[in-house]
């Protein structure tokens, strides 16, 4: 039996809410709004926990199924998310979120194929949001690039404002090595909003692929500033600091050794 035989039992999400809404309803409505923002701060576990939890209330909620499914993707549970858009497409055959979704999974795991398949079912589905054009060019990247990018443009020019939208593209290419065009849409999404921490971790990461440790540094602090908690950034600022007191000292040792003969 898989860990998530039983996902949309919920059985991941602790037994009480961390606090009752304003409203003092608590129903599919509730959880899908902290699983969004469970989601957008990249706390996918604790997203697809909630998203688990709305749909005890309504089995229906495309979605939280959408929502599982990409929680699923980004934690690498490919498989898993393989098996869950199954069950999602027996009740949404014609969801383009969930075509969409399942059409990245297949991509990630390095099936083009079946992935532009599933793809173009999205596309010619009703309701063809931003994350179709985004899974769409995801699938395209190391097929044809230039239409890749015309995908994701499509994405912004119908979320323009929404730092998330250039937050996924940026993901999209960082699951690939491609650092440059990564950064070039991370950078934007932190001018859009300033405070979004992973955004800032993620430019880090990218700036340490391409050697420029400096701007890692700096994106690591600003990170961290926005999110105190964040050990990821903690830890790779940690080992930037250190690694560069190492680089400082090997080279006094050799400046040292080079007087001495």
């Amino acid at each position: 039996m898989g860990r998530f035989e039983h996902l949309e039992l919920g059985d991941w999400l602790p037994q009480q809410p961390e606090a009752a809404p304003e409203s003092g309803v608590i129903d599919q409505n509730y959880y899908v709004a902290k699983a969004d923002a469970a989601f957008a701060d990249e706390n996918f576990e604790r997203a697809l926990a909630f998203y688990s939890r709305a749909l005890q209330y309504d089995v229906n909620l495309e979605e939280a199924w959408v929502g599982q499914l990409r929680c699923l993707i980004e934690m690498q549970e490919l498989q898993e998310a393989i098996i869950w858009s199954n069950r999602a497409l027996e009740r949404f055959p014609n969801g383009a979120q969930v075509l969409a979704a399942r059409a990245a999974a297949e991509s990630r795991l390095g099936r083009t194929a079946p992935a532009i398949g599933y793809s173009d079912s999205a596309m010619a589905a009703k309701g063809c949001a931003a994350y179709c054009w985004i899974s769409r060019g995801e699938v395209l990247i190391g097929v044809n690039p230039d239409n890749a990018r015309a995908c994701f443009a499509k994405a912004i020019e119908l979320a323009a404002s929404d730092w998330a939208v250039r937050s996924w593209i940026a993901k999209a290419y960082i699951v690939r090595g491609r650092y440059h065009q990564a950064l070039e849409h991370l950078r934007v999404a932190v001018r859009l909003d300033p405070e979004r921490f992973p955004c800032w971790y993620w430019i880090g990461k990218c700036c340490e692929a391409l050697g420029e440790m400096e701007e890692a540094r700096r994106a690591y602090g600003r990170a961290l500033a926005a999110e105190p908690r964040l050990s990821i950034a903690r830890d790779a600022l940690h080992r930037l600091e250190n690694s560069g007191l190492f680089s400082k000292l090997g080279s006094g040792i050799k400046r040292l050794f080079k007087r001495r003969k």
